[in-house]
């Protein structure tokens, strides 16, 4: 059965996570907290969350507010409001903001988990039975890659994925946040003359002709915003820029993938967290299986595990089998990209991603076949 995604907003640090920490249940994920400033209905929209808890304090204007538009731009999206206090003469506002529930500090796990699953149920029972249209399902996906190692071929997968995307007809766009030596243009034999963090110093990030004219553009279709030109560079690039940024070019991409650096800096848990999908690199050796397995912990306790996958780089058969590595992993492999040193250094040294220089080859062909499971499962995830 499908988790209810939920997501949290507000001001106060310390409530967000004592909320955050009571969603426990099997039945819930948490998807990702927003502070309650003017990023906060783009973050909305991006996440889609089934369920909000908006935290109020005092501004119940400001949250009621919210809710009105989460009812308009979200439908399906259930709001609930958690306070510490509640003024009773709110009531008929909070009514007509389609506000689902209003609870109060304290709260335990049990009665917070009760309310979301009914407050879930009657905004799906609405949908079901109101006339909305599928357009209200047409959304960019955004798919994080994400290593626990460096070296182990996550740029590679991004740039072949992201090339394979586009031979089917998809609008997409790279991000390289791999802010001290991300090399994603390096790839595609591209000399970006901006990057990320010239767009970071000025007030571009919310706005989309700015990104465009920043972006580098390959002949595959494939847009890319480049990381910095060099690692001191990475400090222009704020977590709040980098969150406008995706949630400004979203509704102009089908798929937007996003590389990131071997690390859970804010930047790459900001990533995860957008994601629709995050697909976990490894390779056969001990070392980075072991950080695999450490990293599928860490996703777990997160709750973004539901929506990584794992893909198996440089599958060399000789080594650990595929069910050994399901054994140590725990998590089914169902992805695996074959060992070819020679054809993956030879298509990057010229600058031309394997899916256009080596397509008929076995590891041409397994990183097509990756795109199409991609395609497949988060398209099943996302309707």
């Amino acid at each position: 059965m499908e988790k209810i995604k939920v997501m949290i907003v507000g001001n106060n640090d310390n409530r967000i996570y004592e909320i955050k920490s009571l969603l426990r249940n099997d039945t819930v994920a948490f998807i990702g907290f927003s502070k309650h400033d003017e990023n906060v209905l783009d973050k909305s929209i991006s996440l889609k969350p089934h369920v909000m808890i908006i935290q109020c304090e005092d501004d119940f204007k400001a949250a009621i507010d919210l809710a009105e538009q989460i009812y308009i731009k979200i439908p399906g999206c259930a709001v609930i409001l958690l306070c510490d206090r509640f003024d009773m003469s709110m009531i008929e506002k909070v009514m007509l903001a389609g506000i689902r529930k209003v609870l109060q500090f304290p709260i335990d796990t049990e009665t917070l988990t009760e309310n979301i699953e009914l407050a879930h149920y009657m905004e799906k029972s609405r949908m079901e039975n109101s006339d909305v249209t599928a357009s209200n399902n047409m959304q960019s996906r955004i798919i994080t890659v994400f290593g626990a190692k460096g070296g182990i071929g996550r740029t590679t997968i991004t740039v072949n994925l992201a090339v394979s995307l586009a031979k089917m007809g998809k609008k997409v766009a790279i991000i390289d946040a791999d802010l001290q030596f991300g090399d994603v243009n390096v790839y595609f034999d591209i000399d970006p003359k901006d990057t990320i963090s010239e767009l970071s110093q000025g007030n571009d990030a919310g706005d989309i002709d700015a990104i465009k004219r920043m972006m580098a553009l390959h002949f595959s279709g494939v847009s890319i915003v480049c990381a910095p030109k060099s690692p001191e560079y990475a400090e222009y690039v704020s977590l709040k820029n980098f969150e406008t940024m995706i949630n400004t070019i979203r509704p102009f991409y089908d798929y937007i993938l996003i590389d990131t650096a071997p690390v859970f800096s804010d930047i790459t848990m900001s990533a995860i967290e957008n994601s629709n999908l995050v697909l976990l690199i490894s390779v056969q050796d001990i070392s980075t299986l072991r950080n695999t397995k450490i990293t599928l912990n860490i996703l777990e306790s997160l709750q973004q595990k539901e929506k990584t996958e794992l893909v198996i780089n440089r599958l060399n058969k000789g080594l650990i089998s595929q069910k050994d590595l399901q054994r140590v992993l725990g998590e089914p492999v169902k992805n695996t990209i074959v060992f070819d040193f020679k054809t993956a250094t030879t298509a990057h040294n010229k600058g031309i991603p394997i899916v256009l220089d080596a397509p008929k080859t076995e590891i041409g062909k397994d990183l097509r076949k990756l795109a199409n499971y991609v395609v497949n499962t988060i398209d099943h995830r996302v309707s």
